[in-house]
């Protein structure tokens, strides 16, 4: 196209020659020959912003360095675990679609601040993950001597129910990630430090602000996306309400020139509307790669339970949430659909619902292998009196279980003391024996968590801050497993359920 420019070009000294026809002649020739380049130079470029869509999603290497031409996508984190896990996913997916690569901050376990503004969240993280504080001395416990050990530092406070913890030692990102997305793992939540780590300066940095947690959804449809602005209907209806009133497209995202794209945060498993074969292939291969490992010491904590259990698929398993607001109000109701389902897959004899029972009043109506209380397993489900009431359930998907109410039974909660005196969760106990729960097992099955330690605070052990993990792993062996709805941790339960036994 420049070749054909130049060869277009007159010099002052033709056009002296020239009369003054051939002079308006030439002037339209040139006028001419630049309009025709503008038109190419459009062409191009509106054509290779719709063939963006079907760009392939392979051919891209997992990376942690950078060149000059880089760009990249950042993220702020928030929330526990299963919604960092839920944030990271989007990030993948829509690094690949930006072609950039993506910043990953270190997973957070334990007590996480939620959403908040901008300036906040790089605050309370920015802190935490700040590898030239001593955390140890910072927030060291009281030591009589020292007066300023006794200062009672609100930080502090955040920063023991706060852990660090590497997203590789949970996912194998490097192997099931990497041909899709690229991927720069930055310690600290800091956009300063990502920029001085990065050489990008302010000018090439975008920044945007999310006014609330559900700030916008990404539609691939654009025709989807203009009807939706056009008739209002710009939201998404949740059993939460409505949310993601901003609709953008991917257009949207690809026309920032900037070296670095910093949103905020992305969480929400309804955050992206897809329609690309391709595209939702990726997603697929995504939420696949974040299933848990169980080549670590976090997945051998999991299978030793599994074995002290008796084995993969050799007993039910339930989620059940009990912690959160929503999860609370429906406690009662989820255990009562719990155990109707557990009676039917089992074929016990239960009166429903259990929630109703009341054994001080109506001791009568119990059977008697229900008045058995057993004491947690602490010796193994294979000495009495636990081998002599309870039972595994067949591994093979097509025999039929009839252990009834005697049915080995692994529940992973958020119940802070499940067997407590008044627990709530007293009936099921009463109507099921053979359940068993995390705090009924041994201390030794838990020993190769002590391998782990916090990423940024060496000295800081991880066990505590697990244990939440390797409750739902093994949750996830059962041969089949009952969830809490609308709970989407129980669905990735569910998930990792299908992918391992069935």
């Amino acid at each position: 196209m420049d070749g054909a420019v130049r060869s277009s070009r007159i010099s002052p000294r033709m056009l002296r020659r020239l009369s003054k026809h051939q002079r308006i002649m030439a002037t339209l020739i040139v006028v001419l020959a630049g309009f025709s380049l503008l038109a190419s130079m459009s062409f191009t470029s509106t054509l290779s912003l719709s063939s963006d869509s079907d760009t392939s999603m392979h051919r891209r290497p997992l990376t942690s360095s950078s060149s000059n031409n880089e760009r990249y996508l950042a993220y702020l984190p928030h929330s526990g675990l299963s919604n960092q896990r839920i944030e990271l996913a989007n990030a993948l997916v829509l690094a690949a679609l930006l072609d950039r690569t993506l910043i990953v901050p270190p997973a957070f376990l334990g007590t996480v601040v939620g959403w908040m503004k901008q300036d906040q969240l790089y605050e309370h993280l920015g802190w935490l993950t700040d590898g030239s504080v001593d955390f140890e001395y910072e927030c060291r416990p009281p030591t009589p001597g020292d007066l300023g050990s006794y200062i009672v530092k609100s930080r502090c406070i955040e920063y023991h129910r706060f852990a660090v913890i590497h997203w590789t030692t949970l996912h194998d990102l490097e192997h099931a990630v990497a041909p899709y997305v690229r991927i720069r793992f930055q310690d600290q939540v800091s956009l300063d430090r990502l920029q001085e780590d990065l050489g990008i300066g302010p000018d090439e940095t975008y920044v945007h602000t999310d006014e609330h947690i559900y700030d916008w959804r990404l539609y691939e449809d654009r025709a989807e996306a203009k009807r939706l602005v056009t008739t209002g209907t710009n939201y998404f209806d949740s059993f939460a309400g409505r949310r993601y009133f901003k609709v953008y497209t991917l257009d949207h995202w690809r026309r920032r020139p900037e070296k670095l794209l910093q949103l905020g945060g992305i969480f929400g498993s309804t955050r992206m509307s897809l329609v690309n074969p391709k595209y939702l292939a990726l997603r697929e291969r995504i939420t696949q790669a974040l299933h848990y490992r169980r080549d670590t010491a976090i997945g051998e904590t999991a299978q030793n339970i599994v074995r002290y259990l008796g084995g993969e698929g050799t007993f039910v398993g339930v989620h059940f949430r009990t912690g959160d607001s929503p999860f609370r109000k429906q406690l009662r109701h989820n255990m009562d659909m719990f155990a109707e389902g557990m009676a039917e897959l089992t074929h016990a004899n239960v009166s429903l619902p259990i929630s109703e029972n009341d054994t001080e009043e109506d001791d009568d109506s119990i059977d008697e292998d229900k008045r058995i209380q057993l004491l947690p397993p602490y010796e193994g489900l294979h000495r009495p009196p636990w081998s002599t009431i309870c039972r595994s359930v067949p591994a093979d998907k097509n025999t039929l279980i009839v252990s009834g109410t005697s049915t080995n039974i692994y529940i992973a909660t958020d119940h802070r003391d499940p067997r407590g005196y008044k627990s709530q969760l007293s009936p099921w106990f009463e109507t099921f024996p053979c359940t068993v729960t995390l705090n009924d097992l041994p201390e030794y099955l838990f020993a190769p968590l002590d391998r782990l330690h916090d990423h940024i605070v060496p000295g800081k052990p991880l066990r505590s801050f697990l244990i939440p993990i390797v409750d739902a792993m093994v949750a996830a062996h059962a041969r089949q497993v009952f969830t809490t709805p609308r709970s989407t941790y129980s669905r990735y339960i569910s998930e990792m359920n299908q992918a391992w036994i069935h």
